[in-house]
């Protein structure tokens, strides 16, 4: 996980979290352990990753606006998702482990900031429920754990992996698989 500018996507060679502000850095840490030890490691930053049967913590958002009756979104909704397509994201997998570059960081991302407020209204839309804002101080009530997430901006580039890589995203867009849900999978 590398830390973001305000506004700005996160980068692949950006300065990185600690796992004491983040505890998923703790996977980043003990690569650079095994990579200060000679072993070649390389590191894949997911996303949102999504299709028509699960989107990453959408999916958890989905299942909160269908215990609470209604689907939320924080302040003006603004705030960004990075995204990318299941199919995408193992084709990645795939060039990593061929074009293995030492200590590498890619990112997994094939839309480089889905803003909240869309996302919601999509799923809203799909499963026939109001949407409306929440406050930030309500977001932990309505979100409980993924509060922290709900609200804040995180969208990032994957420009520098696509360059060393290839990589091309082709599936579809988040808000194209939210429109097809299988709800029925929730």
């Amino acid at each position: 996980m590398t830390i973001s500018v305000a506004g700005q996507p996160s980068v692949e060679d950006g300065p990185v979290m600690s796992s004491e502000t983040m505890p998923r850095a703790a996977s980043e840490e003990a690569a650079a352990s095994v990579a200060a030890k000679g072993v070649n490691v390389g590191v894949v930053r997911l996303p949102q990753v999504h299709d028509t049967r699960r989107q990453g913590l959408v999916t958890y958002a989905i299942q909160v606006a269908l215990q609470k009756g209604y689907c939320a979104y924080v302040g003006e909704g603004q705030t960004r998702w990075a995204a990318a397509h299941i199919s995408d994201t193992a084709r990645l997998y795939r060039l990593a482990l061929e074009k293995a570059e030492p200590n590498a960081k890619y990112h997994a991302v094939g839309e480089e900031g889905v803003k909240i407020r869309d996302i919601t209204e999509t799923f809203g839309r799909r499963l026939k429920l109001p949407v409306k804002s929440i406050s930030p101080e309500e977001a932990f009530d309505y979100f409980g754990w993924m509060a922290v997430f709900a609200g804040h901006d995180s969208p990032a580039s994957s420009a520098l992996t696509k360059n060393r890589l290839g990589w091309n995203p082709t599936g579809p867009t988040m808000l194209a698989d939210l429109e097809r849900l299988e709800i029925s999978s929730l």
